[in-house]
């Protein structure tokens, strides 16, 4: 059993570690957006550019290196925020199974607050397999415009 002062703390952590493991998530929901919009943006305005039969090879190679690092910006900071949610998330589980969230009885007799399979569902998360494919295709499409044209 833990003491007194020990559970305080525990509340207070708990709220503030399951806030950031939705802020991570909101976070890298907003950058693939934000990613995403970016290299539509760019999709649109070369396939309507009036100049686009005009590129010489070096225009094509900047603007298919400026796409390529655009889209890996947007990868790499998704990846960092994708770390720290699961971080985060560790955290959040040891602190609810601390707290007895997992055990029968806290609230009802012969049952958990919460599932036992929440303790590892979020190993099994692959949003952001979702988020890497979404801006990698968007790039992919670009490209083949900037190369087909």
């Amino acid at each position: 059993m833990i003491t007194e002062s020990v559970q305080q703390v525990l509340t207070v952590l708990y709220p503030l570690y399951k806030e950031e493991v939705y802020q991570r998530r909101e976070q890298m929901m907003r950058l693939t957006v934000i990613g995403s919009l970016g290299l539509i943006t760019m999709l649109f305005a070369f396939l309507l550019s009036p100049y686009k039969a005009q590129l010489t090879s070096f225009d094509t190679v900047f603007i298919l290196l400026a796409s390529l690092i655009w889209c890996g910006l947007f990868c790499g900071l998704i990846f960092q925020q994708q770390y720290r949610h699961r971080q985060a998330k560790q955290v959040l589980v040891q602190l609810e199974q601390a707290l007895g969230f997992y055990e029968e009885g806290l609230v009802e007799e012969h049952q958990a607050l919460y599932p036992h399979g929440w303790k590892t569902a979020w190993l099994s998360d692959r949003t952001g397999i979702l988020y890497f494919t979404s801006l990698c295709s968007l790039a992919v499409l670009f490209l083949l415009a900037l190369l087909c044209s």
